[in-house]
């Protein structure tokens, strides 16, 4: 602007300044020109000078400038101003802010006088860029980087006093991106208390800005204030909507499914009512997305509830809606696994009522394409409840073939097969934080084995065990035979079982961790390396295995494993913290066709306790 001025009425333009806010141009563009016209001598016209500063207004952001009839300055401002939203470049536009706010530090300096006015603007200019770069990162799906910038604008515009009304709406929004990092990181009950603290921060913001309102008289003015109460308020909206979404989830994973669905409900009308008032299609989209979602999850509780394949026909179909709305990644990813579990357990709604064994590869086969999906969108314990759901129906049918089957020996080997299945089912439940599903677990395990108890005298108890029948030596909690036809594994496959020799560890204490793994794919895997051991607190041991430690995993040298193939790892580690710490290494293998794949073990939880007083005189174990 300042510019401007000077090509106008040329070093005249600096002791203007000095009397008009040059920053009036932007936030109160006709009162700018009224007082132009107070204070330029008359021989100036005024028109022309603000058509030059316009021209620079639209220069300066890259936009091409068409004088328009009857336009005044507030008319081209809100122009310019728009084409930044259509354009929604949030990095260039804090750029610009920044700029803005280095000129203004820069002018403190220049004109000591008016220090602490150019301070005030150039925190305010800050504060955009923070916000900018905030909106820049919610995209980026980055919500706590985002909640760190929104604090740091909100605690930027509270220090100024033209613009402190804006500093609570974007502590708001700081607490809204902490609230969206828990809900991401599935942490329910956090996330929940997170968006009531963000609702209530937007309720607050409401009544400052309102207070603000009444406190001006220019239509301008109030209309911005107006503007800015509707956001808080939509904001706060979505917060409430969240909240009981977010209370949804929290009893879904008590099992309590109708008061799960009713929440779900009430939450998808919350976000319709939401997408009625929407002032952009993108944010009508994103509500819609969301309100399918909700409607969907609403669905899948009354299947449940019902035990009715056609209505989780019903949810999959509102899965997929969603997906095909939402642009956000990990959302598709979400919508797409929940859609392919709804119709896995659709086919398992039915094959509990038939039992017919034909719908097994279906079911597996969603269950497999929603765990890739869950897992793509970060979300953890939604994968490991999907292959807990799926060790399920793998045991309910060793337990179906099981009844039938009159052979005692191979009767017994299937309800031994359930039993893990079972077992693994049940822990991958509870790692999942679904207590009731675990519990259902651990109710079909005891049946089966209360079922095998009665088929075994002492000797068929030993004779019969899968780990002796199949291949001498091998775990038994390893061993996962075909049932039939019924489940191929063509690829090769590791699992394994972790553990630690003893129990007591100090600080100081020398440990071995043992994993027991084995391939039970029909196709050969080689071992190459096994990774994610060391932990802060539990460090490896290289001394005790010498040549095969690189960077913090063991060189597994190719190892190769045939069908039904074991071996044994011992991972030597050292004690150095005291604490609870968890284990979870991750051995990467390669397949006969080169793929390159990997296992998940544990978790191991090992505890590491401070040696007393004796126990130091003594020295460590």
């Amino acid at each position: 602007m300042t510019s401007g001025l000077q090509d106008f009425i040329g070093d005249n333009a600096k002791v203007l300044n000095v009397f008009l806010d040059p920053s009036l141009a932007a936030s109160k563009p006709d009162s700018y020109v009224n007082s132009l016209r107070k204070l330029l001598p008359p021989d100036k016209n005024v028109a022309t000078l603000i058509m030059a500063i316009c021209k620079l207004l639209y220069d300066y952001l890259g936009f091409p400038f068409e004088e328009k009839t009857d336009w005044n300055l507030s008319d081209y401002v809100n122009d310019a101003t728009g084409k930044i939203r259509s354009k929604g470049d949030h990095h260039a536009a804090s750029n610009a802010f920044k700029k803005a706010a280095e000129d203004y530090r820069l002018g403190a300096k220049k004109v000591p006088g008016l220090a602490p006015l150019f301070s005030e603007l150039s925190a305010y200019m800050e504060g955009w860029s923070l916000v900018e770069e905030a909106r820049l990162r919610h995209g980026q799906e980055q919500y706590l980087p985002a909640a760190e910038d929104y604090a740091r604008a909100a605690d930027l515009f509270q220090k100024t006093g033209t613009w402190d009304h804006l500093s609570k709406h974007y502590t708001g929004s700081s607490l809204l991106e902490r609230a969206e990092a828990l809900s991401r990181e599935e942490k329910e009950e956090d996330a929940l208390k997170m968006f009531a603290s963000a609702t209530e921060a937007f309720r607050d913001a409401q009544t400052i800005l309102r207070t603000k309102r009444d406190q001006v008289s220019q239509a301008q003015e109030r209309k911005e204030l107006d503007n800015w109460y509707e956001a808080s308020r939509a904001l706060q909206k979505y917060c409430m909507g969240r909240v009981e979404l977010e209370e949804a989830k929290v009893l879904d994973k008590k099992g309590k499914e109708e008061e799960s669905g009713a929440r779900y409900s009430s939450a998808s009308n919350s976000f319709r009512e939401l997408m009625s008032e929407a002032q952009t299609e993108q944010i009508r989209i994103e509500l819609e997305a969301l309100t399918l979602f909700c409607e969907a999850r609403c669905k899948m509780k009354e299947a449940e509830t019902r035990a009715s394949p056609e209505v989780y026909a019903e949810a999959a179909d509102l899965f997929t809606r969603a997906e095909k709305v939402t642009q956000a990644k990990t959302f598709r990813h979400v919508a797409l696994a929940s859609s392919s579990i709804c119709w896995a357990l659709e086919s398992g709604t039915r094959f509990r009522r038939t039992r017919d064994t034909q719908l097994y590869s279906e079911i597996k086969k969603y269950l497999e394409t929603a765990t890739d999906y869950y897992e793509a969108a970060g979300w953890q314990n939604a994968a490991d409840w999907t292959r807990a759901t799926g060790k399920l129906f793998d045991a309910l049918v060793y337990l179906t073939d099981a009844a039938i089957e009159r052979e005692s020996k191979k009767k017994t080997e299937l309800y031994h097969l359930a039993e893990k299945h079972l077992q693994l089912s049940a822990r991958l439940y509870g790692q999942a934080s679904f207590p009731v599903k675990r519990d259902e677990a651990l109710r079909l395990l005891d049946r089966a084995r209360q079922e095998k108890e009665l088929l075994l005298t002492p000797i068929e108890a030993l004779s019969g065990n899968p780990a002796l029948t199949r291949v001498p030596g091998t775990p038994d909690s390893l061993i996962r035979g075909q049932p039939g036809s019924l489940e191929s594994f063509e690829d090769a496959k590791v699992v394994g079982n972790l553990g630690v020799v003893g129990k007591d560890f100090n600080v100081g204490s020398d440990l071995t961790v043992e994993l027991e793994v084995a391939n039970v794919g029909k196709s050969a895997a080689r071992l190459i390396k096994l990774e994610n051991i060391a932990v802060v607190g539990l460090q490896l041991d290289r001394r005790r295995i010498p040549g095969q430690v690189n960077d913090d995993f063991i060189d597994m040298k190719g190892k190769k494993l045939e069908y039904l193939g074991a071996h044994e790892v011992r991972i030597p580690m050292k004690a150095v913290r005291s604490g609870v710490f968890q284990l979870q290494p991750r051995i990467l293998f390669v397949d006969e066709k080169g793929n390159y794949r990997s296992s998940l073990f544990g978790p191991l939880f090992v505890t590491v306790r401070e040696l007393g007083i004796s126990g130091w005189l003594k020295g460590p174990k």
